[in-house]
């Protein structure tokens, strides 16, 4: 996606950045708001990534990582609405809607999928929440990549998005097995 902002009108670049903007705000003012502070703040093509001091509960990590896609969407429906006053207000309300739902999307490391693992650390265990978040990440990331080689020939653009997702989900199940051989392997 990152790439596709990159290669976009500088109009669609403003609006991403922007929307991402609003986006990582979200989760720093609910961050704050529940007592964390941001270490440092790792950006990458896969969207920025703060790194949290101190420790939170279940439902305060779960409330900053709504908060986020939170922002994008309120955002969102308010620019619509404000959009017959111009339309670049549309193209801000569009950006904003789009990296809303996209981050809900139940896909480690996107928000959705993190969101998906502290539910059900608490009401479960983490290991358990390890395991069937990979499992809705591999299977919503598998998903996506057919629906995007189903519509490759009208905008190749999907498919290759989709691809990318299924690699990240894909990426924490590699490295456990990894670990987990390599725990085994001297016995």
């Amino acid at each position: 996606m990152a790439v596709f902002v990159w290669l976009s009108s500088p109009e669609v670049l403003g609006a991403v950045l922007l929307a991402a903007l609003c986006h990582e705000l979200g989760h720093y003012a609910a961050l704050r708001r529940r007592g964390g502070w941001v270490r440092a703040v790792r950006i990458s093509a896969l969207g920025a990534e703060m790194q949290v001091a101190g420790r939170m509960s279940y439902g305060g990590e779960l409330l900053a990582a709504a908060a986020g896609p939170a922002v994008n969407l309120v955002l969102a429906a308010a620019l619509g609405l404000l959009g017959r006053w111009g339309e670049p207000l549309y193209l801000l309300a569009g950006a904003q809607a789009v990296l809303g739902c996209f981050n809900l999307l139940p896909i480690l490391p996107l928000d959705g999928g993190r969101m998906l693992w502290l539910a059900l650390c608490w009401g479960t265990d983490p290991f358990l929440a390890d395991r069937v978040t990979q499992a809705v990440s591999l299977a919503a990331a598998g998903l996506l990549t057919v629906a995007g080689a189903a519509l490759a020939r009208r905008s190749p653009f999907l498919l290759w998005t989709a691809a990318a997702l299924l690699v990240c989900a894909a990426a924490p199940c590699i490295k456990r097995r990894r670990s987990v051989y390599a725990s085994h392997k001297g016995r």
